[in-house]
């Protein structure tokens, strides 16, 4: 059987009691220690330190057991790493070894009773062997379930569970802009495995030139919500977002929630109904003047054909007047050959003169041409 030498450790946990006697206990065993009191800070020590065996607590602020587990597995490095939990809620909560990612559990019992687990896991670690079958725990039982920590288990649970079914990212970060929880959206938008997301910097997922003002609001960040992205764009992965966060501190630690909404698809509905209102009032504007000139060439036509019309019934008016002076003279008129009376419709001979005065309206003054005078008056003509 290949076995492995086992001379490096390291152990997670936020109890100080209990990291100091398992520190006190394995260096007394001959290995070299590190301590870790979260999983962010145990990520933090494995960027420099490689370990062959981890002895991970489950329940942990900045990334808890079950995630460290899975972030260790996902790197190449840590392939050959040697994962046990350290659980104290063994007896609330059956733990999946396999599903974690770990090779072994041991509950958390009375110190004397760890000990003896420890070297067997070593042992186990040693020879590259997991735990029992079916997913035993070592040490479970010693140990009791406690009411409180089921109900408060069962809460963590439910808020997990609502974290993921909401649509918008959540995001819980560190002062220093570490990113320690990462519900389902948030792990979509950035289109990573949460083991990729976890312990990374936030402002690292946005533009180069975007990481000031990250790294300022983040500073910023205090107990009134603050939201920005509406009036400035904003964008995350090509996607424009709209960020809320604000500060909160849980057991004196401060943590920073921040929550984000995609507003990408309804910017671009905003857009393009912006786009659509300048097009429509840019297509009324064009009608209006069309309309203007037209009207303008329907007043003008109005114009000149009321002047026609004036010009025509102006016309009709002379017509009118011209007719009422002048009397149409028609058809045949008998005149006396000698005397040149007119014969009148009604039989009556007539002067010429007066005739025509009667029909046409026209007035004669009486005169005397030169060869009339002549014949008539030869005796004038004599003396002249």
């Amino acid at each position: 059987m290949d076995t492995k030498e086992i001379k490096k450790i390291l152990v997670v946990d936020n109890n100080s009691v209990i990291l100091r006697l398992m520190s006190h206990m394995l260096e007394e065993m001959g290995y070299e220690v590190y301590t870790a009191v979260d999983g962010l800070d145990a990520l933090e020590v494995l960027s420099g330190f490689a370990p062959d065996v981890i002895f991970v607590d489950l329940v942990m602020p900045k990334i808890n057991g079950e995630k460290l587990c899975r972030i260790v597995r996902s790197l190449p490095e840590m392939e050959e790493v040697y994962l046990v939990i350290f659980s104290a809620i063994a007896a609330e909560e059956q733990v999946d070894v396999k599903k974690i990612g770990a090779d072994a559990c041991i509950a958390k019992g009375p110190f004397k009773e760890i000990r003896e687990h420890v070297k067997k896991v070593l042992g186990l670690a040693a020879s590259r062997r997991t735990s029992p079958p079916m997913g035993e725990i070592i040490g479970s039982g010693s140990i009791f379930e406690r009411e409180i920590t089921k109900e408060l288990l069962s809460t963590k649970k439910h808020f997990e569970i609502a974290l993921n079914r909401i649509s918008d990212a959540f995001f819980e970060l560190t002062p220093e802009g570490k990113i320690v929880y990462a519900n389902e959206a948030a792990c979509k938008l950035l289109g990573l495995a949460e083991e990729k997301v976890l312990s990374r910097r936030f402002d690292n997922f946005f533009a180069a030139e975007q990481h000031p003002f990250i790294a300022k609001l983040l500073f910023q960040a205090g107990t009134e919500l603050v939201t920005v992205g509406e009036d400035s764009p904003l964008f995350m992965h090509d996607r424009q977002i709209l960020l809320n966060l604000v500060a909160v501190t849980d057991l004196s630690q401060r943590f920073i929630i921040v929550i984000i909404h995609d507003v990408t698809e309804r910017k671009r509905t905003e857009t393009h109904l912006i786009k659509q209102q300048e097009n429509l009032e840019k297509l009324v504007a064009e009608r209006t003047v069309a309309l203007m000139e037209a009207n303008t060439k329907l007043q003008r036509d109005i114009v000149e054909r009321k002047k026609l019309y004036d010009q025509r019934e102006d016309l009709i008016h002379e017509l009118q007047n011209a007719l009422a002076k002048v009397k149409t003279l028609s058809g045949f008129l008998p005149i006396c050959s000698a005397c040149k009376k007119i014969r009148d419709d009604k039989g009556y001979w007539q002067q010429l003169e007066a005739y025509l005065g009667k029909h046409s309206g026209t007035e004669f003054s009486h005169s005397i041409c030169p060869e009339c005078a002549k014949k008539l008056y030869p005796e004038l003509q004599d003396k002249e």
